[in-house]
């Protein structure tokens, strides 16, 4: 009978046991992962969620899908750590956000800038090193998981290096390169891509109004493709390394005049990686006091758009 007892006892407690993560904590409930939405100042985005805001941690380039449903990061390990670096995503359910998990076959290494597809279901990004090796990639999700990346061909890669990318909701993709063809020679520039039956078959550079800024990359593009946030440098009345720049894209198809965005999103460390929401109210950007993942700090921040943008724009 006492063997019974126990026999009974153990069972109890294996059933319950197992049924602890289905009683747990979600990670985080609610639209944008929980978060109290930001005002017209920069605030880090999820502290303590997704970033962790002590010194030497690194999250940076954070993607929300079109439905705002799914998001993605880079988190980088610093020097001598045994903290995991590489791509996280995490996923709204009906439970509440899933913990951020690693997609493990975007290998680590030289991973830079990912931007998550409108459908959730590919994840672009940069990857080479020396950086003129650099090339654009996509990881495709499949019914088993995330598949191998593999390389953009022709005309999106090329024999000069590729720094990031940003899509639009109709899968037009923005990214900045440093080729030949532009207007300024081989220097950082921006260039588009259409998305036309299932591919993209050729690439333009973009002209803001014929002004030759400073090195400019990082395009965030608007999902309806109807403003442009983008990182430069040496422009007049900059704050710091490198700073985040509008340009809203005019009735004949031309683009504005940049704008520096200025010392509530800006600042004197280095801004980069902007993108976009689905819902066009906020952008996000990733703010470093260094370029080396493994000795610098970096942290993703968001700031609401209405104040920055014209009515029309909204």
């Amino acid at each position: 009978m006492k063997q019974r007892r126990y026999a009974k006892y153990w069972i109890v407690t294996i059933v319950w046991v197992g049924c602890l993560p289905a009683f747990a904590e979600p990670f985080a409930k609610g639209p944008y992962l929980g978060q109290s939405p930001p005002g017209s100042t920069a605030q880090v985005f999820a502290p303590g969620l997704i970033c962790d805001t002590g010194p030497r941690q690194w999250e940076s380039h954070g993607t929300f899908s079109a439905d705002g449903n799914t998001f993605c990061y880079l988190r980088c390990p610093i020097r001598h750590s045994p903290r995991v670096g590489g791509v996280f995503i995490t996923e709204n359910t009906n439970q509440g956000w899933t913990a951020p998990k690693l997609i493990e076959s975007i290998e680590e290494y030289s991973v830079w800038a990912p931007c998550l597809s409108p459908d959730a279901n590919s994840i672009y990004f940069a990857r080479g090193l020396p950086q003129s090796e650099r090339n654009l990639y996509r990881c495709d999700r499949t019914p088993h998981g995330w598949a191998v990346p593999q390389v953009l061909g022709p005309p999106l890669s090329s024999p000069s290096p590729e720094i990031s990318c940003s899509i639009a909701a109709n899968n037009s993709i923005y990214f900045g390169s440093i080729r030949k063809g532009g207007p300024f020679g081989t220097i950082s520039i921006i260039w588009t891509a259409p998305f036309v039956d299932n591919t993209w078959p050729r690439v333009t550079y973009i002209s803001m109004n014929n002004q030759q800024v400073g090195r400019p990359a990082d395009p965030g593009i608007a999902p309806d493709e109807s403003f442009m946030v983008f990182t430069a440098i040496n422009l007049p009345g900059g704050y710091g390394h490198r700073d985040i720049y509008l340009t809203l894209r005019l009735p004949d198809g031309t683009w504005s005049k940049p704008r520096n965005l200025g010392p509530r999103i800006n600042s004197t460390f280095i801004e980069q990686g902007p993108r976009i929401s689905p819902d066009k109210k906020y952008l996000f950007f990733t703010r470093s006091d260094g370029w080396d993942p493994r000795i610098y700090t970096s942290d993703i921040y968001w700031v609401e758009l209405k104040e920055y943008l014209p009515e029309s724009y909204r």
